[in-house]
């Protein structure tokens, strides 16, 4: 099916996108009715976005991989244009760098004048800096340049008027004689001037950047004339997480470049501060970017200067908290306001920090704009905005981000001379190039261990595991309120903290804990310490079994909606949804765990409150409907740019030419042509037709050597799952397929293993969450190897499972958790047996690691476990379930009978016996002929989700499918 150009028609629609699994009423009553459960669009757009050699129905080229001839990339596709109005994601599979971190590092500094101030007296300028930092992860198996389609790169706002105004107020601006003494900063009045890029008309060119956009490339600079030239848009190897950065500016005097770079006060060009990988330690990756914020102060103001008799010169920073704060900064370029469901006019409340990035419109760089206090010119820049946009309200007006900060004497220097007087107004110093690191604040992804600095509100633990139900891969913004649920399950923290801490001294590099460029821990300190974890697939072929589906994004698809926020959640979704989904059964804790849809009004808009079990309700729609029949186009070759037809497949696959090798025709080996006496032209032309084809590939395959899931036989399950054992796999070299040849039994996340090294295995004892100093094995693996112990504990535990909850009635109820409170209703059987084997004890032994939240979720025991739950490397069920799932089974099709007979006299004496065996299979036909082997005895209604009887006859209904003798032979009396 997913071979075709487009999906066939019955699982398309106009106006909204059809789901895996149709709404019933036994689902609840979902705010948004026409929101599907998963996407056959999105499965169909994921399994062949390996194939840029055909273009289907509406896609640009951001949809498919980008070859080049040896191994694959991808650009950027974010299909949603920057009003939210017209998010549409019918026409490619949505793929984007996810953030990790966003921080602004402040800073002060000072620039000596030459002539001493009129009215303050002094000869020291103060400045302060805020300076942006992202962290960009690109998660796929694939590289990712940052650009997009039409040629537009990546890039974000990092102006912090748009985010959370900054407000300062002090004690030295109108500075006469003594400093104000016992300054009280609450009771002060705060302005955003200087922090306002908008001129107030104060007569300081160097004001706080303010930006149109800017993009994230490999280099950038700023040229003498204040114009900058940004280089290449960045690419990120596959896994990789980089440190993007403003340009370095050698000149960071007063009248310095980034002064230059502004028109009548202001900075107007688009992307003229593009971002550059790598944060540089020099001063002029800080200092240049200083805006001022008092001029004229006295050097024994400052503390530690040794004349602190007559006061010491304080300052406090705060977040604005309402729009009335605002002094000059136009109310239509405060972000918060703009996308906060919250907000109204009548509280013009703030308190969001909202992060908005995207492709930037090609048209638009460069371009200048007017930027006033009167206008608020808010260009738009990008043609496609982040779907899913960071929003996250965590309470920051509680307190101020500084508070009374003393301005440091040591950050002046050498202020020595003979006259004291001009020695206490500092004629006689020099300022220091760099800056005193005073606060950060930001957005940065949760991270597995309790959070030591930086967390806010301080105190509080609000991690979770975060690969399985708070994951980032699945865009998890929109969390507009401070509930304490909320901040459990969101994937992000928000963060506020002074430099000063109580726990040790914080500074910018053991925040970012980085090399410079290319190491950057996933979290903030003393958390995992690696550069690179491949996390999510892009498939280099379709999938060949249902659960190798498990990397597809379970979001609802396509539909129509008046809420911003529903829209928006199609993107930023987890409603139910692990980290990985198809084959898995991790029951989501904001679901009680009987139920499969609940309501939990934790957010803003009331469709964000709508919860279902995604992975629960799409493992039941697929596992007994559908099967991945590996009849598909695939590549050619592995790792190159050519296509073979599905036609040519089904040639190969059915060819009745002894001297053709049948199996290449079938990438699944355990499955077997079956003609049903038609020659092999007629079965090829029938699978081949379009929309109707799918439909028969069933009953020309079968299965060699089933198993029965139901087995209680530890031997049996040991035999299956030692077949594995020495098995070749695929493996990323340098981004180019590689055959892994394996002695041991191994599995891995995706279809292509990121490495031929499994870190939990092979790395040594440097631990499971460290970088390991050899290039590439710096990095989590989704590579698994199992001893031959490992896979007889598994075993073992499989028929303790089978044995508590079997028999299975279907596929589904073996894959699924059950809808039930207790151990069962946590996990599906195969991974309760997974975790009863210590495979992944490497992660369940770091104890602080495991944890127990306690934020009031209806599940508590869903939530209960290791952060690192279904991380890379992690094995769970849908990593065995992809190689295994295909030959599973809840029922025997083959059966051996044996019966036997006598022959007696009138007396009953047995004058001859004989005993005889037959081996039975059930096939594929119907007992009366009249009714096509394909025709179920009921189906479900694709839109109404009704169970619906077909029209079968009355013989069929009554005895089913035809039994064939495969065998018979008479026994002899040894033999009984």
């Amino acid at each position: 099916m997913f071979s075709q150009e487009k999906l066939p028609e019955d699982f398309r629609g106009d106006t909204s996108d059809i789901g895996l699994r149709p709404y019933t009423s036994e689902d609840g009553s979902p705010t948004e009715q026409n929101r599907p459960i998963a996407s056959w669009n999105q499965l169909y757009l994921w399994a062949n976005v390996w194939d840029s050699s055909t273009k289907r129905e509406g896609q640009d080229t951001s949809a498919a991989l980008q070859w080049d001839g040896r191994s694959p990339s991808t650009l950027i596709a974010a299909d949603a244009t920057a009003n939210m109005e017209m998010m549409d994601n019918r026409y490619t599979y949505m793929r984007h760098p996810i953030l990790l971190r966003f921080y602004s590092f402040v800073g002060i500094q000072y620039v000596k004048r030459e002539a001493q101030h009129g009215a303050r007296g002094g000869h020291i300028d103060v400045r302060v800096s805020v300076i942006p930092v992202y962290v960009w992860w690109n998660p796929y198996n694939v590289d990712m340049k940052f650009q997009g389609a039409e040629g537009g790169p990546w890039g974000s706002f990092f102006g912090e008027h748009r985010y959370m105004p900054l407000m300062q107020t002090n004690n030295y601006g109108r500075m006469q004689g003594n400093l104000i003494e016992n300054w009280d900063p609450s009771t002060a009045t705060y302005s955003e001037s200087p922090f306002s890029p908008y001129s107030p008309n104060d007569g300081y060119n160097n004001r706080q950047i303010a930006d149109f956009g800017a993009s994230f490339r490999k280099t950038s600079q700023l040229t003498s004339g204040g114009v900058g030239k940004a280089g290449e848009p960045s690419t990120l190897k596959a896994g990789e997480i980089v440190i993007f950065a403003h340009p370095v500016v050698e000149r960071i005097e007063h009248g310095n470049m980034v002064t230059q770079s502004k028109a009548n006060k202001n900075d107007v060009r688009v992307d003229n501060f593009a971002f550059k990988e790598g944060w540089d330690q020099s001063p002029g990756q800080v200092s240049s970017y200083a805006i001022n914020q008092a001029d004229g102060i006295q050097y024994q103001y400052l503390s530690g200067s040794g004349y602190e008799d007559r006061g010491t010169a304080m300052m406090s920073i705060k977040f604005a908290e309402t729009l009335d704060d605002l002094n000059y900064t136009p109310n239509s370029v405060v972000l918060c306001t703009k996308y906060t469901d919250e907000f109204s006019s009548s509280s013009n409340k703030l308190g969001s920090i909202v992060m908005v990035s995207g492709i930037m419109d090609p048209k638009q760089i460069g371009k200048a704009g007017n930027l006033t206090a009167n206008t608020g010119a808010d260009m738009n820049v990008f043609s496609k905005a982040m779907p899913s946009i960071l929003n996250l309200n965590w309470g920051a007006w509680e307190k101020p981000l500084l508070d009374q900060v003393k301005l440091p004497a040591d950050m002046f220097l050498d202020n020595e001379g003979p006259d004291d007087n001009l020695k206490r107004r500092g004629k006689y110093g020099s300022a220091a190039q760099d800056s005193t690191f005073v606060a950060y604040y930001g957005v940065s992804v949760k991270w597995g261990k309790p959070p030591v600095i930086g967390a806010y509100p301080e105190g509080k633990d609000y991690r979770a595991k975060t690969w399985q139900h708070s994951s980032p891969l699945f865009w998890g913004g929109q969390m507009p309120t401070a509930s304490e649920l909320g901040r459990l399950y969101s994937p992000y923290q928000f963060e506020v903290k002074n430099a000063n801490s109580d726990f040790f001294p914080i500074t910018i590099s053991n925040i970012l804990s980085n090399d410079g460029t290319r190491l950057s821990p996933f979290g903030g300190p003393g958390a995992e310490q690696v550069n690179k974890i491949v996390a999510a697939e892009l498939p280099f072929q379709q999938p060949s079994s249902l659960a190798g589906f498990a990397g597809c994004r379970l979001t609802p698809g396509w539909y129509r909606s008046d809420s911003k926020a529903a829209v928006a959640k199609r993107f930023a979704y987890q409603s139910g949804v692990p980290g990985v989904g198809i084959g898995n059964a991790f029951a989501d804790p904001m679901l009680p765990p009987d139920k499969v849809f609940s309501h939990n009004e934790i957010m803003g808009d009331a469709s964000l409150g709508d919860f279902w079990d995604h992975g629960l309700m799409v493992n039941d729609a697929l596992w007994d409907s559908w099967f991945a029949s590996s009849l598909a186009a695939r590549p050619s070759s592995i790792g190159g740019t050519g296509r073979e037809e599905l036609k040519t497949v089904l040639q190969q696959a059915f060819s009745t030419d002894a001297s053709s090798n049948r199996a290449a025709g079938i990438a699944n080996r355990r499955f077997v042509p079956d003609l049903q006496g038609k020659p092999s032209e007629a079965v090829v032309e029938e699978l081949s037709k379009t929309d109707e084809g799918y439909k028969h590939a069933s009953k020309y395959l079968t299965v060699a050597g089933g198993f029965n899931v139901n087995s209680t036989s530890q031997r049996a399950w040991e035999a299956t799952l030692l077949g594995l054992k020495k098995r070749k796999l695929l493996y990323s070299r340098s981004g180019t397929p590689s055959v892994l040849n394996n002695s041991q039994t191994a599995f891995s996340r995706f279809g292509v293993a990121s490495s031929d090294k499994s870190h939990v295995d092979d790395y040594g004892s440097v631990g499971v969450t460290q970088g390991i100093p050899d290039g590439e094995a710096m990095a989590w693996s989704d590579l698994r190897t199992l001893s031959d112990s490992q896979i007889k504990s598994l075993a073992r535990n499989m028929v303790q499972e089978v044995k508590k909850r079997g028999p299975f009635l279907n596929m589904s109820d073996f894959v699924n958790r059950r809808l039930q409170s207790g151990e069962m209703g946590v996990k599906g059987a195969l991974q309760a047996a997974i975790d009863e084997s210590s495979i992944n004890s490497t992660f369940d032994e770091l104890s602080d690691m495991v944890i127990t939240p306690k934020g009031g979720y209806p599940n508590q025991d869903a939530a209960k476990g290791s952060v690192y739950t279904a991380a890379p490397g992690y094995l769970i069920q849908s990593d065995v379930l992809a190689v295994l799932g295909n030959i599973l089974t809840t029922r025997d099709d083959t059966f051996t009978i044996r019966a036997y007979g006598e022959l007696t006299n009138r007396e009953g004496v047995v004058l001859s016996r004989a005993w005889c065996e037959a081996v039975v299979q059930r096939g594929i036909n119907y007992v009366d002929p009249v009714d096509s082997p394909e025709t179920p005895v009921k189906k479900i209604n694709m839109k109404s989700g009704a169970l619906e009887e077909t029209e079968l006859s009355a013989v069929n209904k009554a005895f089913g499918r035809k039994f064939n003798i495969v065998s018979f032979r008479w026994l002899s009396p040894e033999e009984v």
